[in-house]
This record gives C-alpha cells, sequence and structure tokens, in this order.
C-alpha cells in the first residue's frame, strides 16, 4: 500500500533492516535488496531509475526545503526536462509593416540565438558515522534537513547572480546567472544612490522589463533603508501595496547582498528552469570500509533566460 511508505513502519523496518545488514559480507547490496523486497511486499511500486525508496518521514523534509526557500519559491518550474536547445528571442524583427501599393513586400526575419542545455548536478554530500546514524537523534535530523534547503539556496544563488562551481573549481554553467548574462539579456545599471533614488530606480526599471508577472528580488539592508527612508509612498510602492506600481511578489536575499546587488527585477516568465524528473532527492548508502553513512541531496537542473530585457539587475560598489 502506498500508505505504508508514509507510516512510522516504515522508518522502523527502514532502521532495523540497516542494522541487521550492517557489518555482513557485500552488505550494500544485501540491505538495498532486502529493502526491496520489503517494498514488493507492501504493494509498493518503484521506480526502474531507483534503487531505493526513503520512508517519507526520512524525506519528507525535502519539501520543506523547497518552501523555506523564498527566491526559489519565487521561480517558475519545469519540471522531466531533458537535455535540448533553447532558441532566444532577441526581438530584432522588424513589426508588421503597412503595404505601399504595388510596392514590393518585405521579407521580415526573426533571428533566434540558441543555447544549448544539458541538466547537471547541484548537490551537498555528507558523511556520517553509520552508527550515528542509525541512532538517530538531533545531528541526524539536522544534515537531512539542512542538506536539502543547502542545495535549494545554491540553485537560486546560481540563477540570480552565479559564482557556483564544480569539484575542480570551474563555473556550474548549466544554470545560466540573471547577473552578467553572457548573451546580454540582462539590463545591468549602477545603484549606489539615496534610498530614493534606488526605490525611484526600482520603479523605473520595472517599465523596462516587459510581461504581467515581475519579481523583485531585493538585498535586506536596501529594503531596509527604503523603509526607513521617510517616503512612504515610494516604500508602499516598491513593496507591492501601491496599485500599478507594485510587484507580483518582493522577496529578500541575502544572496544578492553577498554578490553586491542591490535589486533583481525579473520577468518570471522570462527564466526557464528545468528540472529532470520532480526535483530535488535525498539518498543514503552505506560504506562498508568506512562504516560510514554518507547521505547526498542533489538536483539536477539546467536554467536560462530566453528573452531580452528579461531582467535588470542594479549592482552596488564592494
Amino acid at each position: 500500500m502506498d500508505q505504508y511508505i508514509t507510516s512510522q513502519q516504515a522508518v522502523k523496518d527502514y532502521v532495523e533492516l540497516a542494522a541487521k545488514y550492517s557489518g555482513t559480507g557485500n552488505s550494500v547490496t544485501a540491505f538495498k535488496n532486502a529493502w526491496k523486497q520489503n517494498l514488493e511486499d507492501q504493494g509498493v511500486i518503484q521506480s526502474v531509475n531507483e534503487d531505493a525508496i526513503l520512508p517519507t518521514k526520512i524525506v519528507s523534509d525535502i519539501q520543506v526545503a523547497i518552501d523555506a526557500s523564498p527566491e526559489f519559491a519565487a521561480l517558475k518550474l519545469t519540471f522531466n526536462v531533458e537535455a535540448g536547445t533553447v532558441w532566444i528571442d532577441n526581438e530584432n524583427a522588424t513589426g508588421a509593416l503597412g503595404h505601399k501599393r504595388l510596392a514590393e513586400k518585405k521579407v521580415q526575419v526573426q533571428t533566434l540565438d540558441p543555447r544549448n542545455m544539458v541538466p547537471a548536478a547541484i548537490y551537498k554530500l555528507q558523511e556520517l558515522d553509520h552508527m550515528t546514524y542509525l541512532k538517530g537523534g538531533a545531528l541526524v535530523k539536522y544534515v537531512m534537513d539542512e542538506l536539502p534547503r543547502y542545495v535549494m539556496k545554491r540553485v537560486a544563488q546560481a540563477v540570480l547572480v552565479g559564482g557556483v562551481v564544480d569539484e575542480s573549481g570551474a563555473p556550474f554553467t548549466a544554470i545560466k546567472a540573471i547577473k552578467g548574462d553572457s548573451l546580454a539579456l540582462t539590463t545591468t545599471i549602477a545603484a549606489d544612490a539615496t534610498p530614493q533614488d534606488i526605490a525611484k530606480s526600482i520603479l523605473t526599471d520595472k517599465t523596462r522589463v516587459k510581461g504581467s508577472d515581475k519579481v523583485l528580488f531585493i538585498a535586506p539592508g536596501v529594503i531596509a533603508d527604503i523603509q526607513t527612508s521617510g517616503d512612504a509612498i515610494l516604500a508602499a510602492a516598491v513593496m507591492g501595496s501601491t496599485p500599478n506600481f507594485g510587484f507580483s511578489t518582493v522577496v529578500e536575499s541575502d544572496i544578492l547582498a553577498d554578490a553586491d546587488v542591490s535589486y533583481i527585477v525579473l520577468d518570471r516568465d522570462a527564466y526557464l528552469l528545468g528540472l529532470t524528473g520532480s526535483g530535488i532527492e535525498t539518498l543514503t548508502d552505506f560504506v562498508i570500509n568506512r562504516n560510514s553513512q554518507m547521505i547526498e541531496s542533489r538536483l539536477y537542473a539546467w536554467g536560462t533566460l530566453r528573452k531580452v530585457n528579461g531582467a535588470v539587475v542594479a549592482t552596488q560598489a564592494a
């Protein structure tokens, strides 16, 4: 039954099987086979791409991690993406023409720039002593909670400002950052000014970004300055409480402050963030030669802006 995987009994069975096969010959394979058989006995349907399904009570905090990342929650997601080409609209076509009688009509050319996108993993890998893992407690709960949260934060960083690197220290390029977009799809401006000037700039730059669903990502210190500037009308407009001036979503983000960015205005429909499968997953595996439990949270994704003037980034002096 599907209810089994959400039950406390599933957690109990998982831990008891892990303890039973710990320290035995070929323990990793034996445990996985035993857990798989247990799931089949309980009527749980298993994906052919998964070696194991963890009890829901162990992995339920994954969704909590997504919900707890305001930057990630403000982005539109596409699930089950594959590698492919995204065509970028540079808006260089001539508008519809009126026709002069007997004149030869002009062919209007629309040029699209391609971006080849291949999903890649953003992950966090943690090692625990196996007995510590089996006993559970605060440390295990912290690791299981924090790993997916950290991954979500890194994905948001990759989308907004970049700076995520791979194991060699090279930039992680599967997700194209809004800041410094290589196809110049982002408008970049300077934001060193008074709180009133920045507030006015936000409202002006909002008009540069086309689209009806715009989100404002703003550094905490900047929004605090605007709110305490004494200009209540501008503060209300920036925060979205004034009709015709507000944003659909306003997100305070430490990611921006860490990257010396005051704010980002984004047309939510202009950024395509694709995830493979259903999104983030947390996996565990027992390493027999170290007697340790490896825990990994990972997300396979790619992302890119897909049109000119899809975002405005306001940078500030370091």
